[in-house]
């Protein structure tokens, strides 16, 4: 999987966010983890919830940078490739360039093809190349006792020249054989590499992997909102049992008045019955008509101080 279509998008303010984008199989997918703004301070859940998505991000980002750094070996082993053909390319064409004057000198020297002296230059010529790096040309027993006849009889003028040339095209085809060992090597590696690539779907991983953290601190997310649910929950109770107690409190004190102002009201129907009948004893007994009914005005005077005390008492319950 290559990274080199993924980007991270980072945004500033509240709804700042980092996105990572990739593309697999030639089909567009988002994988996106948002990263809001600072938790407000003092906020647990938030700042688990932060904690969280860091990272996971940082999960998932440390996957992408090192499938980015993987792809940058690889585009570079790609360039070097590319280097090492353009090498081989000159080598072949410096060697395709000795040949072609080796061939213009035979023409020069009028030698056929077929002549025994082309033949005898084919033989000597076996011996250079199968000493050349990487040649598959060997030289058999009879071949090397016709070469050595052939050297002690001595070379014709043509035969020495054309050799002396192809001995010029050593240098090349080592560099042409050097050349093409690395391009196999960094073809080898390469292919390797994208095989094993294949096979572990790092990106992937790491995104499995930072999803099922993020699910893991939901849970432990969750069990902190209920706590401190609970605890709300465990506050109010006390403070609402506490209005409670204090209502209640109220309202004894409340009922300790008003069974003291009926007690109270009792004692006064007595005292007022007494003093009607002191009054009626008094009238008979007395000619003084109108000090008894003074008597009774004033005794009335008070019945109405404690009938409004009652009347406040039960204002006062209700309240």
């Amino acid at each position: 999987m290559k990274v080199n279509n993924s980007t991270v998008f980072v945004g500033d303010g509240a709804n700042a966010s980092r996105n990572i984008e990739q593309t697999s199989n030639g089909t567009n997918s988002r994988k996106s983890i948002s990263i809001s703004a600072s938790p407000k301070t003092g906020d647990p859940v938030a700042a688990k919830r932060e904690e969280a998505k860091r990272k996971a991000m940082k999960i998932v980002g440390d996957a992408y940078a090192n499938e980015k750094r993987l792809d940058d070996k690889l585009n570079a082993r790609r360039e070097r490739s590319k280097t090492l053909q353009n090498s081989k390319f000159d080598a072949d064409k410096a060697i395709k360039g000795i040949e072609e004057e080796r061939a213009f000198l035979r023409d020069v020297y009028g030698i056929d093809k077929d002549s025994k002296e082309e033949q005898d230059l084919k033989l000597l010529e076996k011996e250079i190349r199968s000493k050349m790096p990487g040649s598959d040309v060997s030289v058999s027993r009879e071949e090397k006792q016709r070469i050595n006849e052939l050297k002690a009889n001595g070379l014709t003028e043509y035969q020495q020249r054309s050799l002396e040339m192809l001995e010029q095209e050593i240098p090349y085809a080592t560099t042409a054989n050097d050349v093409k060992q690395e391009m196999m090597f960094e073809s080898r590696v390469i292919t390797e590499t994208e095989l094993a690539r294949l096979k572990t779907h790092n990106v992937v991983d790491a995104e499995k992997k930072a999803e099922a953290l993020m699910a893991e601190y939901s849970k432990e997310i969750v069990g902190m909102i209920m706590d401190e649910a609970k605890d709300n929950i465990e506050d109010t109770f006390e403070e609402n049992k506490e209005k409670a107690e204090e209502a209640q409190e109220k309202e004894e004190a409340l009922q300790e008045r008003i069974d003291a102002s009926k007690a109270k009201r009792n004692e006064n129907e007595e005292l007022t019955e007494s003093i009607l009948e002191g009054v009626d004893e008094a009238t008979i007994a007395t000619s003084d008509i109108g000090s008894a009914q003074q008597e009774v005005k004033d005794m009335m005077a008070k019945m109405k101080l404690i009938e409004e005390d009652i009347k406040g008492a039960a204002v006062d319950k209700a309240l």
